[in-house]
């Protein structure tokens, strides 16, 4: 009398195993790629929404708000200025990094620039290390990506 097992086999257990592998690797690189171009999206959205709030600056005070250095440090700093200059409060680009300090919350720092007289640039930079994600905003409303891919 001969009895069969009805379990599955080493081989395609292993198979099946090597098979959601794969899968999962296809996927954790798409929603990387996701969340990037998300991140992306919300800077440049926050863009627009830090240029409407210098045209409302500038509708107040008869002059855009702008950072005083010749270069423009996008940092945690400039980025909190423009939360409670311009936008009114914090929370809207930065949120709380749980040590009692804050954080970016898109991983984007702003900063306002004046090129020229009378004119402004915002741009915004992402934080995220080995990247090199810049992208501005002029008071044209015109937009440059280009330096980020």
């Amino acid at each position: 009398m001969i009895t069969r097992s009805s379990g599955f086999s080493l081989i395609e257990l292993l198979v099946v195993v090597a098979i959601i592998g794969i899968i999962s690797a296809v996927g954790v690189v798409s929603y990387s790629g996701y969340v990037n171009s998300s991140k992306k999206k919300t800077a440049v959205n926050s863009l627009y929404q830090i240029g409407l709030a210098q045209t409302e600056y500038f509708s107040e005070n008869r002059e855009y708000k702008v950072d005083a250095d010749v270069a423009c440090p996008a940092d945690l700093d400039t980025t909190q200025e423009i939360e409670t200059t311009l936008l009114g409060s914090l929370g809207v680009l930065t949120e709380p990094d749980g040590s009692g300090g804050r954080r970016p919350k898109f991983d984007f720092n702003f900063c306002v620039d004046d090129p020229l007289i009378g004119d402004y640039e915002i741009q915004a930079e992402q934080v995220t290390t080995g990247s090199a994600c810049i992208i501005i905003l002029n008071s044209s409303n015109e937009l440059d990506k280009t330096p980020c891919p």
